[in-house]
């Protein structure tokens, strides 16, 4: 056993691992069973992760199968519009309230389907190509437990995860990290993102703001408030 593991977070992987066959309802019961509180991750909390790194991300467990990951989200904290590359499976547990947004692609085409809130104690699937993007709209420090698993890989279950950046037109294909404005050593491939629709762009533009003026990439924000007047206009 891990020295950093509770006996609840023990269980939780015992739980995981002697599943010959996953699949998402199966770990939402695993979830809903599991005996664990928010201080059983304090050891993997990631608050300061560096400001050009749009949330907190610590691995806990891969075996190959799957992998836990703790996502730490200080105010202002999102992902960028991803999906989640070969997971087959998963879920998210919410230690707090958390702003989601829900896409579809098709053509890489990127559409908007749905604006809402995940509370604390919340479950949500997770497969991997579920188009979304999550983060932190409140006041608080939340925290979120991942689970991805695979039943045809036995690792890099999160590579060839896309990222959708309207703000450089782009689709990234990483190696699983879902930041805003990702590093080019995260990046395997890209292509052009087709143009995507104001009101998509403008809630975008709303929810990351904050990251580009943290992290003082005013060209950043100028460039998407010049393609925002000309969505507008068109």
């Amino acid at each position: 056993m891990n020295s950093l593991f509770s006996k609840n977070l023990q269980s939780l992987i015992n739980d995981l691992s002697a599943c010959k066959v996953n699949h998402n309802q199966q770990v939402l019961d695993i979830m809903q069973q599991a005996r664990f509180l928010q201080e059983d991750l304090e050891p993997f909390f990631t608050f300061n992760h560096p400001d050009r790194e749009s949330y907190g991300r610590k691995l806990i467990f891969d075996n190959g199968n799957f992998k836990i990951l703790l996502m730490s989200w200080k105010p202002g904290d999102f992902t960028a519009i991803h999906n989640h590359g070969y997971a087959e499976w998963g879920c998210v547990y919410f230690f707090g309230e958390a702003a989601h947004r829900l896409y579809t692609v098709e053509n890489s085409q990127l559409t908007s389907v749905e604006k809402d809130t995940y509370s604390e104690g919340q479950l949500a699937s997770v497969c991997g190509d579920l188009t979304h993007l999550m983060g932190n709209a409140g006041t608080q420090n939340i925290a979120t437990l991942h689970i991805y698993g695979s039943n045809s890989r036995d690792s890099n279950i999160s590579e060839n995860a896309k990222i959708y950046a309207p703000e450089h037109q782009k689709i990234f294909t990483t190696m699983g990290t879902a930041f805003i404005n990702m590093s080019p050593e995260l990046i395997l491939a890209e292509e052009a993102l087709p143009e995507i629709e104001a009101s998509l762009y403008e809630d975008y533009y709303g929810l990351v703001k904050l990251f580009y003026k943290r992290n003082r990439l005013y060209s950043v924000i100028e460039n998407m408030e010049k393609q925002l007047d000309k969505l507008a206009s068109a």
